[in-house]
């Protein structure tokens, strides 16, 4: 279930570790998109400001992955299309990456694989019924970002992901064996410090955790599909597209496509569709 964190267990686990204070970017769209009409020309053009944004903002909502019917060619368009909630999130996923050192030639690969199982969870969220495709994409950004974070505070962090990915344990297991706090619960501290939906963060926190998708009352639903949705799109990332074992699936397999509701057969299109537009 989720953890209630207490102030001075807040400042223990953050002891060294930065959390980014939320970009007056992400402040000031919010403020126009919050109010009763919001100007979405303006929000474009404060988008705008931010060359680097802009452009991921159109490469993003273009992408085959990101499931739009027609394709955008300024960012007023992809305003106008997404409407005023999606934009939020979608910038928002954006402004993350620039913000915790997105250019860093070390943090990379972390960011572009963070935006593949983004695109890939928003995709998959296209074939289901209901399912959340932009809030997906938003938790598919977010949801390792802790790790940026825990690798800037512990000198052998990267070590840790070594050992982890060896082991047939959650990888949040291993990090409170060796750091005493995991990248879930920082990436929880991050999206609820930038503002993101209480959904959002709670999916974070727990998105390792194959319970999460049993009953718990505390627990959103909505929460529970993005923990299911991740939980596929990494492996289609890690299986199709990195062609890595991926031990959680293992164990994972059945409740998660049981908890979404697809046949063997429906996730075997859709890995084949994942490996055709990633490609």
């Amino acid at each position: 279930m989720a953890v209630e964190l207490s102030v001075a267990g807040v400042e223990q686990l953050l002891k060294g570790i930065t959390i980014p204070p939320r970009p007056i970017v992400l402040i000031e769209v919010d403020q126009e998109l919050k109010r009763p009409e919001p100007d979405l020309k303006k929000v474009a053009g404060l988008i705008a400001r931010d060359v680097g944004v802009s452009a991921a903002m159109l490469k993003t909502v273009n992408s085959p992955l990101f499931g739009l019917r027609s394709k955008v060619g300024s960012v007023l368009q992809a305003v106008q299309l997404l409407g005023a909630r999606n934009t939020r999130n979608v910038v928002t996923s954006l402004v993350l990456r620039s913000t915790m050192g997105g250019a860093a030639a070390s943090l990379e690969r972390f960011w572009d694989s963070s935006e593949k199982v983004a695109s890939i969870s928003a995709y998959i969220c296209t074939m289901l019924p209901k399912a959340p495709r932009e809030e997906a994409y938003t938790f598919g950004i977010f949801h390792d970002c802790g790790i940026p974070a825990l690798m800037q505070r512990f000198g052998d962090y990267r070590d840790t992901l070594k050992i982890a990915g060896g082991d047939s344990r959650p990888p949040t297991e291993v990090e409170e064996e060796r750091h005493g706090t995991n990248h879930a619960t920082i990436g929880y501290l991050i999206a609820h410090s930038w503002g993101l939906s209480d959904v959002i963060c709670q999916a974070i926190q727990r998105h390792h955790d194959l319970g999460a998708l049993g009953d718990d009352d505390s627990f959103s639903p909505m929460a529970r599909v993005l923990v299911a949705v991740n939980f596929l799109a990494e492996h289609l990332h890690e299986t199709s597209l990195r062609m890595r074992d991926d031990r959680q699936w293992v164990q994972g397999e059945g409740i998660v496509l049981d908890y979404l509701g697809l046949t063997h057969g429906e996730y075997a299109e859709l890995s084949e569709d994942v490996m055709a537009l990633c490609t």
